[in-house]
């Protein structure tokens, strides 16, 4: 234990305030006083002493470091300064007996006015060494695992009640969600864009007509005025939901248009196509905003903005993750490499901190958009080709359909299934799409049909609404 007549030096460079107490080279001396339990140690600590050998053991102690020169902030008050965490996620974050995941370690640190670049540093050796030690296999250790049957057994999302949305001709290759979540859009193989009541169930209005081929990509502006459609037609239409003619009509690509998406702002769409090419588009006058960006070796499947609209994700047939400038249209890193085959889904986190792809090889990947590295290990469990990904947009959950006719739920946080698969659909699952609050998911298939499947959770309105604070203020910290 300390002695009041010796000084305790702490190295723990863990602030951006000059003025911590903690900072490297500035002394804590006790006097007197006996330290919090926190700081019950049975050694001394100094500059000199050599730091523990566990990666994990040595971001425990900073982190420990930095909760006590914050006060020590409940899980309650710290999990509300992040908006965007439950009490316990924060919880076991602070205790961190075993590696957080690092985009709720981000939003732990901020909270506590800490310097994100040294934690990311310390969280990354401990992932290291997590790594390391997972890929050493012991002969004592090789034998099946054992599958927990709670988890097994858990059902996270139910069939909505009724038959599926049934309209299509062909098989329904993309869904998506207008902003208040009342209106499901489709997109079809027979050529049509359809818009579902997602209160009923029943078609919100005729079909809209005007591709000459498979409607195949399909998504919202951020107003919710306008959808846009991509197809093999090798068009790109920008429809107004009230009217049952396309607003525009944009021509470009040379091949099928797999992927459409919307910049945050909602002055730009963009659109990737087999022709290999990205195109970015004005959608009030419908002319190209620049050269189409051409950069991968076959089609350009799947696309995505990142919550501000800097980047733009983009897989293709190389297998190859691009992270493109949506200023500048030029590339921001070199590729992230990982997949074995055609990525042909990516989907940003909502808050921007994760980047998911899933492809040919079948498996989803997640990586960490400003590092350009993985993190973690891929998610294997799909038997065939992913089709989708999508993030639930306030917790910790994630969303994959492929070719097996399953939508597999991920806990982001462990890599691990969350409850059964879903399995409605008598075919291949060529689209998933979270409501704007968590509590519908949307899925569709190569049966031609819709299916709507409703949380088993009660919505949590109040963490909810914490998140969309939180993600706004940072959108204006980002763009100010």
């Amino acid at each position: 234990m300390w002695r009041a007549e010796e000084p305790l030096t702490i190295c723990a460079k863990v602030l951006r305030d000059p003025m911590n107490p903690y900072a490297c080279g500035q002394k804590l001396t006790a006097v007197g006083l006996r330290p919090p339990g926190i700081w019950n140690l049975d050694i001394t600590m100094s500059p000199q002493a050599p730091l523990p050998e566990d990666p994990l053991a040595v971001l425990r102690e900073r982190l420990r470091d930095l909760y006590l020169y914050a006060g020590e902030p409940s899980s309650r008050t710290l999990a509300k300064q992040t908006g965007a965490m439950s009490h316990s996620t924060a919880h076991g974050v602070i205790r961190c007996v075993s590696l957080p995941r690092w985009g709720n370690l981000e939003l732990v640190v901020e909270a506590l006015k800490g310097d994100v670049t040294e934690f990311k540093a310390l969280w990354i050796a401990a992932h290291n060494a997590r790594s390391q030690r997972e890929t050493t296999v012991h002969p004592e250790d090789a034998q099946e695992p054992v599958l927990d049957p709670s988890h097994e057994q858990e059902e996270l999302y139910r069939p909505v009640g009724g038959s599926p949305a049934e309209g299509h001709s062909g098989a329904v290759w993309s869904v998506a969600f207008h902003p208040n979540g009342h209106i499901l859009a489709s997109g079809g193989g027979d050529g049509t864009v359809r818009l579902w009541d997602t209160m009923t169930g029943k078609p919100w209005r005729e079909p809209l007509l005007g591709h000459t081929g498979a409607v195949v990509a399909v998504a919202f502006h951020p107003d919710g005025n306008l959808v846009a459609s991509g197809g093999s037609d090798k068009t790109v239409r920008l429809w107004n939901i009230d009217r049952p003619h396309p607003a525009r009509e944009l021509h470009g690509h040379t091949g099928t248009v797999w992927s459409v998406t919307f910049h945050p702002n909602g002055h730009i769409l963009a659109s990737g196509g087999i022709d290999g090419t990205v195109r970015l588009w004005d959608t009030t006058t419908g002319t190209p905003l620049r050269e189409s960006l051409i950069d991968h070796d076959g089609a350009g499947w799947a696309l995505a903005f990142n919550v501000d609209g800097r980047l733009l994700a983009n897989g293709g047939d190389d297998g190859m993750v691009r992270l493109w400038s949506a200023t500048s249209g030029q590339p921001v890193r070199e590729p992230l490499v990982g997949h074995s085959g055609a990525v042909v889904t990516v989907a940003f986190h909502p808050d921007g901190h994760l980047l998911a792809s899933g492809g040919d090889d079948e498996t989803v990947r997640l990586w960490d958009p400003v590092t350009g590295c993985a993190t973690g290990d891929p998610f294997i469990g799909h038997i065939g080709p992913v089709r989708s990904v999508a993030f639930h947009p306030g917790a910790d959950l994630m969303a994959s359909a492929g070719d097996d006719g399953l939508v597999r739920l991920w806990h982001l946080d462990s890599g691990k299934p969350a409850g059964r698969p879903l399995d409605g659909h008598t075919g291949p699952v060529r689209a998933i799409a979270f409501h704007p609050h968590g509590q519908l998911l949307a899925t569709a298939g190569a049966d031609r049909k819709v299916r709507l499947w409703k949380s088993a959770q009660p919505p949590d309105y109040e963490a909810l609404f914490r998140r969309i604070d939180y993600l706004h203020a940072r959108l204006r910290r980002l763009t100010s």
